[in-house]
């Protein structure tokens, strides 16, 4: 078995070591910690040739800045073939059974599809004292429907075998439409295979001025954060124009059922009755109150 660990970089001087020296402490070592430096103009880079010096493991390049969406997918396509591959921010923490947790779980399920494990995080203050030790995804979802109108968990908690690979290099985010990776990654993967939530946290998620994306664990404020997401700016239009972008990119390798869904989300802003067959899909009908939230706003033409 063959486990590589996938991280971008930026700037990361301040935190990097502690996340680096918390990977060479996992109970399961991965095989390879592959490194993409995404134009730091701080110290990282002298910090990540420190370590790769110590351990043969570690490879790591350079590159021009692409941000975070476009650093991640040029790692996992140039990285070396693998059995798993976990994705990792440069300034979390991760408890020493992340890995191991996650391989355990995966190895339970048929690798022939596409797998992606994800799990709770502990959110903590820049120095790591814990703000709130419960925190996972916003919505309890792992359908291929959901997927596509709730982001799950933070990318840091992904790992995915190489059956999901292979469908994740097939987009192109210098083609395609996309706001974030692991939101791409994780609609890719709940399209083909199996998603796998985890309901105990096995790391520390850090929160400071630099987070590229952050969270928050005041209710009230996600709860407007998450109105805000939902009605302004790019990511008004978020799902129907990610929705397109899936269908182009892969509508020969899905069943009709999957097409017809992905045209629903992809055109019921402009057709009114896509739009009420909508309001009517039966996987947006439960009885939660995200599912009420979203089928309110999308019935009021908010979204």
């Amino acid at each position: 078995m063959k486990l590589i660990v996938l991280m971008s970089t930026y700037n990361g001087e301040k935190y990097l070591r502690a996340q680096l020296d918390s990977l060479l402490n996992q109970e399961l070592v991965p095989d390879q910690i592959y490194i993409r430096d995404d134009g730091s103009k701080d110290d990282t880079v002298n910090i990540l040739e420190e370590y790769a010096s110590e351990h043969n493991f570690i490879k790591y390049y350079c590159g021009n800045n692409l941000g975070p969406a476009k650093s991640f997918f040029e790692l996992i396509n140039n990285c070396e073939q693998a059995d798993y591959y976990a994705l990792c921010d440069q300034d979390d923490v991760w408890f020493k059974d992340k890995l191991s947790t996650a391989i355990s779980s995966l190895e339970k399920e048929d690798n022939n599809i596409p797998l992606l494990y994800c799990s709770k995080y502990t959110l903590t203050d820049k120095d790591l004292n814990p703000i709130d030790s419960n925190v996972s995804s916003l919505y309890n979802y792992s359908d291929f429907a959901h997927s596509l109108i709730y982001h799950t968990a933070p990318g840091c908690t992904f790992v995915f075998n190489n059956e999901a690979r292979k469908k994740i290099v097939k987009y192109d985010l210098n083609k395609e439409y996309f706001l974030i990776h692991d939101a791409i990654i994780h609609k890719v993967i709940c399209m083909f295979g199996k998603m796998i939530l985890d309901n105990s946290s096995h790391m520390y998620y850090r929160q400071h001025g630099s987070n590229e994306i952050g969270m928050t664990s005041n209710k009230f404020k996600e709860f407007a954060g998450r109105v805000n997401r939902f009605v302004n700016g790019n990511i008004k239009n978020y799902r129907s124009n990610t929705a397109k972008s899936l269908l182009n990119v892969y509508k020969d390798e899905i069943d009709d059922d999957k097409k017809e869904l992905l045209n629903l989300v992809a055109n019921y802003r402009s057709d009114s009755n896509l739009k009420k067959k909508l309001l009517k899909y039966d996987g947006f009908k439960t009885n939660t109150i995200n599912d009420l939230f979203f089928r309110v706003l999308v019935y009021l033409g908010y979204i």
